[in-house]
């Protein structure tokens, strides 16, 4: 009963820690997964995202905090991109990239290799987010078939801006894309299929289409970047009527649903470059001035250098020179200031790139120098275990040898025993009337039934124990001396080779000689021992007879 309870209360404790580990690896899986669905959201409904971020935010503690450290900063980095708070940005990502490369989460590692690539692409380093965006499908083309997608039309973007042939990156990217489950992702596709071909004629009515069914999913900066598209198709066709009502659907969507910071400022923009293109200066005046206060607004200096430059060429226009002077020299002023930021970017995003890439070196050397330590271990585990299986069979055979040993001293003690017997046996059928014969053996039973025959026993009265065997054998063997003789006899009586040492009080060098030389003056090829047990018997049954 006691023992039934302990395994009751084993098995309630064992499943108690499983069920604790399930749970804390399905609530992370669900963080994950809310993780991914806003970096989903920063794109299509970003909105939602940054109130999904701070819900997030305040439902974690300290320690949660730094658990999903690096997934915090970059969503932070993305809205940040969204509003072109480009060094805000740099700063958060940097840190998720960081994070995600200790923890080799190569997931998390393309999204922010793809945002970095954005962000250098936005800056105007095309080559360098070129490689961002191939390293984005490198880490990604395992786990996130998406990112791979849209890592693909962004290389695009870039090759079709330096001019390079760009047409298998587009059908890539548009093929993986358009295999999403996700309706946004599949429209951003088609989208990304028609920018591509801006100047086919029928262009315009697809994408016309592909912003209405943003509109229906309610993915409004998306509907707003498809109308511009639309209106700059028409604007490159000089069809300035159409042109203008593309720009007012995306204006009109942009105000009604505050659709981020840049947009509208960029359509008022564009508004004035189409009245200007028109000649009608005082209204496009009207659209540049609107552009200028939102991009002063929101801190966005680098973007208001094509407005200035606009601005000049209208006061050209209307010969107005001493405005054309001013909004020269304001151009000017800004073209230093943001220069010199823009340089600073570069060299943010630079830099952030090469940390990136010694990081990489030190995450592989530190592999490297892991697997050496493991490899050490593992040998110097592989070599005690070698060195105690070595024990373990030393140990086993030499218990063996001792038990093997202690058996064969106690067979050769029954073989002396049973020897004695046959030699008292010898003695009776050989008794005759000799009186010399009768003291001889008397003397011999008398000293057999001495003591029982121990070593020293044998010590003092082999001879006279043994005169019988030693005559047979000194007859049989002329040639062997008489010490040589005697070595004979312990042989046949298997005696241990400390015992014979005793009798002789030789070493068990001093021995083996005599064996050999023994083997030799009888040319002996076969095992001694052997040879001249089975002549003594020989000569026993001889007698007997």
């Amino acid at each position: 009963m006691c023992r039934f309870k302990i395994h009751l209360f084993l098995f309630v404790f064992l499943s108690a820690i499983a069920f604790a580990s399930y749970g804390q690896q399905s609530d992370n899986e669900v963080v994950l997964n809310a993780f991914s669905e806003m970096d989903f959201n920063t794109v299509y409904y970003p909105q939602k995202a940054s109130l999904q971020l701070d819900s997030i935010i305040n439902s974690f503690n300290n320690s949660e905090k730094l658990t999903y450290k690096g997934h915090i900063e970059y969503i932070r980095a993305q809205l940040f991109y969204n509003q072109m708070e480009v060094d805000s940005s740099l700063y958060y990502v940097e840190d998720a990239i960081s994070y995600f490369t200790d923890e080799e989460d190569k997931e998390w590692l393309a999204r922010c290799q793809f945002l970095l690539g954005r962000i250098a692409e936005t800056t105007g380093l095309y080559e360098q987010a070129k490689i961002n965006y191939y390293e984005t499908i490198k880490l990604s083309e395992t786990s996130e078939e998406r990112m791979v997608g849209f890592a693909y039309i962004a290389v695009a973007r870039c090759m079709m801006t330096l001019s390079e042939d760009y047409e298998a990156e587009v059908i890539k990217g548009v093929e993986i894309l358009k295999e999403s489950p996700h309706e946004e992702v599949q429209l951003y596709a088609d989208f990304m299929e028609q920018y591509f071909r801006l100047m086919e004629p029928d262009t315009p009515g697809k994408l016309n289409v592909i912003a209405n069914k943003y509109l229906d999913k309610k993915v409004y900066n998306r509907a707003v970047n498809v109308y511009k598209i639309v209106a700059s198709s028409y604007h490159a066709q000089q069809e300035y009527d159409s042109a203008h009502l593309y720009c007012d659907k995306a204006i009109q969507i942009s105000e009604e649903y505050n659709v981020g910071h840049l947009i509208l400022p960029a359509l008022y923009q564009f508004k004035g470059v189409l009245y200007f293109k028109q000649k009608k200066y005082k209204t496009a005046n009207d659209f540049f001035d609107m552009s200028l206060d939102l991009y002063a607004k929101f801190n966005q200096h680098n973007r208001m250098l094509y407005t200035y430059n606009y601005l000049h060429q209208i006061d050209l226009a209307q010969n107005d020179y001493k405005k054309a002077y001013s909004n020269l020299h304001k151009y000017i002023d800004l073209v230093e200031k943001t220069t010199s930021s823009e340089k600073i970017r570069m060299a943010k995003v630079l830099e952030i790139n090469n940390k990136v890439g010694l990081m990489k070196g030190q995450l592989a050397q530190m592999k490297i120098e892991k697997k050496a330590s493991e490899f050490m271990l593992y040998l110097v585990l592989l070599i005690t275990a070698v060195i105690l299986v070595g024990v373990a069979i030393y140990v086993y055979l030499y218990q063996k040898n001792k038990k093997a040993k202690i058996e064969e001293l106690n067979k050769e003690f029954h073989n002396l025993l049973i020897g004695i017997g046959e030699k008292q046996l010898l003695e009776h059928r050989l008794s005759t009337p000799s009186q010399s014969k009768k003291r001889s053996t008397s003397r011999l039973t008398k000293e057999l039934n001495v003591n029982g025959m121990s070593e020293e026993d044998l010590s003092d009265n082999f001879d006279s124990c043994y005169m019988e065997t030693i005559g047979l054998l000194t007859g049989a063997f002329p040639q062997l001396t008489r010490t040589e003789v005697r070595y004979a006899v312990m042989i046949c009586l298997k005696l241990p080779m400390e015992v014979i040492s005793k009798v002789q009080n030789v070493q068990p060098a001093s021995i083996r000689k005599a064996k050999q030389r023994i083997r030799t003056k009888l040319n002996v090829s076969c095992n001694l021992d052997i040879y001249l047990q089975q002549h003594l018997e020989k000569l026993l049954a001889d007698l007997a007879q």
